[in-house]
């Protein structure tokens, strides 16, 4: 089986953004969204939101979201 990591943290420290609240006022996606994103809750997430994460931090899609197989982490 295979799971989705966001890895919004480490695009985070390479962009030097130290806060919600900062990404949150760059990219205009909702505090809750990226809060529960850097948790790492499983939570439904538009394209468009993704879009908009990814202009603010300047990165692709594949450097944000990784698919990884549950045997890689075991």
């Amino acid at each position: 089986m295979e799971n989705i990591e966001f890895r919004l943290l480490e695009q985070m420290a390479k962009n030097n953004i130290r806060q919600i609240k900062e990404l949150h006022e760059k990219s205009g996606v909702s505090r809750t969204t990226i809060s529960a994103l850097l948790s790492g809750e499983k939570i439904a997430i538009r394209l468009d939101t993704v879009v908009r994460l990814c202009k603010a931090l300047d990165c692709t899609i594949g450097d944000l979201i990784v698919v990884v197989d549950e045997k890689e982490t075991a």
